[in-house]
């Protein structure tokens, strides 16, 4: 008998040291960490939760939304519906860190809401994806809180563009983004990513009744939002006279240029020299490669000062220094901050009847 059981315990480990083999040789071959994965892992600082406490008819309650670093000294995009009626507003860190935050902006076209964060250090911010640079069928990445669980990732494709939806509230949004990865209460103002890590648009809408059709706000229609609402002409009051617009390159080890398109008469760029078809590479110590990067590199400017940009002008390097000029622009109104909620809930993506091509 003791022979017998020798034997078949013979058998037993020579089938585990086996399978221990065969699992080293599959890893080998299949290696675990996809473009996802490091997706996910390059990004994941750059996206904070968003926790807002309302007053209302039935008492206070904190609502639960996702925001995303748009720049490192402390600004947060996130959706309007989210902050609506708040009354104080703090920001989580994926690293535990915490902020008392404010709201500085909103836009109702585009359920668009800008924060700034109080004592913050230096953030990483998210990178925009090139504009017109969306492919339908690529594979996307959303992130968010979902009922309370953050940090939650997903995955889909992009289903459509171009998609037009009215909102709840009677607006109406245009060339939005379809796609089919879970979009759930809590993703609200999170990010839709592409493989590279880049943020491709903001999640702010689910089709009501249906799995697997939810809406994001393109990355170009924010960054487009963002160089208007946080102009420099409104967080500084200095003009440079630029209109700018983005384009996209096929080929080359730049994917996006920020065009000229317009410098207006007189002001600080005219008198630069800066023209019609100038490639702006640079304003300032900033590197620039969209429209908001421009007005983002002039926010701790002041009327008088000279700043340095850098052009390329069918392709040979340029160099000018504008002198910016005083706006007659007042600042942006910030938002007051509330008391302490006594009951929790999640900001819900807007919920839409219908949906069609807007193209």
């Amino acid at each position: 008998m003791r022979t017998r059981i020798s034997r078949v315990a013979g058998v037993v480990l020579t089938l585990v040291a086996f399978s221990g083999a065969g699992t080293e040789k599959s890893l080998a071959q299949h290696p675990r960490r996809t473009p996802v994965v490091e997706a996910v892992q390059k990004t994941r600082s750059a996206i904070v939760t968003v926790k807002v406490e309302k007053g209302g008819n039935w008492g206070r309650r904190e609502v639960v939304g996702t925001g995303v670093v748009v720049d490192g000294r402390g600004y947060v995009v996130t959706n309007r519906h989210v902050v609506t009626g708040a009354e104080r507003i703090i920001v989580h860190t994926v690293d535990g860190d915490e902020y008392p935050a404010k709201l500085l902006t909103e836009d109702a076209l585009h359920d668009l809401a800008v924060l700034t964060l109080d004592g913050v250090r230096r953030l990483p911010e998210l990178a925009f994806a090139p504009s017109s640079d969306l492919m339908v069928g690529e594979t996307v990445i959303a992130v968010g809180h979902p009922f309370g669980y953050t940090n939650s990732v997903s995955t889909g494709i992009v289903s459509a563009i171009g998609r037009e939806v009215t909102m709840p509230s009677g607006e109406t949004l245009s060339n939005l983004i379809q796609t089919d990865a879970s979009i759930n209460p809590g993703n609200s103002g999170g990010p839709l990513l592409n493989v590279n890590g880049e943020l491709v648009g903001i999640n702010v809408a689910l089709r009501e009744g249906a799995q697997g059709i939810a809406f994001a706000l393109p990355a170009e229609t924010v960054q487009r939002a963002l160089a208007k609402i946080l102009s420099a002409n409104r967080l500084s009051r200095v003009a440079h006279g630029l209109v700018c617009n983005e384009r996209v390159l096929e080929d080359g080890p730049v994917r996006q240029q920020v065009l000229v398109e317009q410098v207006t008469s007189q002001s600080p760029a005219d008198r630069a020299g800066l023209q019609r078809g100038d490639v702006i590479v640079r304003i300032a110590d900033r590197p620039v490669g969209n429209r908001f990067d421009i007005e983002r590199a002039l926010w701790t400017s002041q009327a008088g000062q000279s700043v340095e940009v850098r052009v390329l002008r069918e392709g040979v390097a340029m160099r000018a220094s504008i002198t910016l000029a005083s706006s007659i622009e007042g600042q942006v109104a910030t938002n007051k901050d509330g008391a302490k909620p006594q009951r929790p809930s999640w900001a819900v993506p807007a919920k839409v009847q219908q949906a069609k091509d807007s193209q």
